[in-house]
């Protein structure tokens, strides 16, 4: 008969040992389980419930960031309360499995629920649940004393560490992209606009798609694959392009020059809008301004701020703290795109 106390046993079967660190998800043993219990339905019930707003840009990415990190958390909870159970213990590979298991399909319960909510369902949310509860579920692995024991504990932890950090990797890179674009909007100031890469795209939202780059035609192009921001228009009377969370502190400048082009084979006319924090999204509480471009012309307007600043009735629009610049087609006729070059300060 083995001795079953050897500890070159498999882990599965290897009995249970006192956690040997801080960090042990063995510690969790202790934990009431109608205590994990409320504490997983309450993460769930913040996911399903709660809501940041899509603006400013960082609290969205925060938001997701809050996927992984609340369904992570539901993992651990799961495979605490299955170490808890007082029949016989499951294999070590299985608690594991099933932890991971149960909360994705929780994450998954939580996307379906928001049918009945004002939020619609999203798979891109159910893949960050399932990345949050690997990467907790590795990092357990990493600290649980259990998996120390049996065949070759040296490369299961490995293992352990090589997920936990490749899946952290994975998490934190759209906050990473947007703390990018945040320093890199700074960084490029007094320019607010200027289509190099996909990142400038950052703060660009469009009405009818996605942003994207695009070659500029010939004609209206001034360098060889030169590469523009393409604004389609469509029929929609107001479609066009806004610029979100631009540097707000436009104080010490005179001038906003905005570049546009126009390929298309008729005349547009663009609205040229701007508002401040205190905007209260009325149509005299900004500056409304008019871009005229002929057929095939590009061009670069210079709007003067001290207009900008008289342009809501009744006050002044705080230069100090600009929100927002869009430009659009106010009526139906007319080209179907046109492109937007730079906006900037001088």
């Amino acid at each position: 008969m083995p001795d079953p106390s050897r500890s070159d046993l498999p882990s599965d079967t290897a009995p249970e040992r006192a956690p040997t660190s801080a960090l042990d998800v063995m510690h969790l043993r202790a934990v009431q389980p109608q205590l994990l219990i409320a504490v997983m339905v309450a993460l769930a019930g913040l996911v399903l419930l709660g809501e940041l707003p899509g603006r400013p840009l960082i609290l969205h990415a925060l938001q997701k960031l809050a996927h992984p990190t609340v369904f992570g958390l539901i993992a651990i909870g799961v495979l605490a309360l299955e170490q808890q159970r007082m029949t016989a213990a499951r294999p070590l590979w299985l608690q594991y499995l099933l932890a991971l298991l149960v909360a994705t399909g929780i994450g998954a319960l939580t996307e379906l629920g928001q049918l009945f909510t004002h939020r619609d369902p999203s798979l891109r949310d159910m893949l960050l649940d399932a990345r949050g509860t690997t990467c907790a579920l590795a990092y357990a692995a990493v600290f649980d004393n259990r998996c120390r024991a049996g065949v070759r504990p040296v490369l299961r932890r490995s293992a352990s560490w090589v997920i936990a950090l490749g899946m952290t990797a994975l998490i934190l890179t759209p906050l990473a992209w947007t703390a990018a674009g945040y320093a890199q909007r700074e960084w490029r100031f007094p320019i607010l606009f200027a289509p190099a890469s996909r990142l400038d795209l950052l703060f660009v939202g469009l009405t009818s798609s996605a942003p994207e780059l695009s070659r500029v035609p010939g004609a209206i192009a001034r360098a060889a694959q030169e590469t523009g921001l393409r604004v389609p228009l469509q029929s929609r009377p107001y479609a066009g392009v806004t610029l979100d969370e631009p540097s707000a502190d436009w104080r010490g400048y005179r001038i906003l020059a905005v570049e546009v082009g126009n390929n298309g084979r008729t005349d547009l006319t663009l609205r040229l809008r701007i508002h401040d924090r205190q905007h209260d999204w009325t149509a005299t509480d900004r500056y409304n301004g008019e871009l005229r471009l002929a057929a095939g012309q590009r061009r670069t307007f210079e709007i003067a701020l001290a207009d900008v600043e008289r342009g809501p009735r009744g006050r002044l629009l705080d230069l100090g703290h600009v929100a927002g610049v869009s430009l659009y087609r106010a009526g139906p006729e007319g080209p179907g795109s046109f492109w937007l070059h730079r906006i900037a300060l001088r």
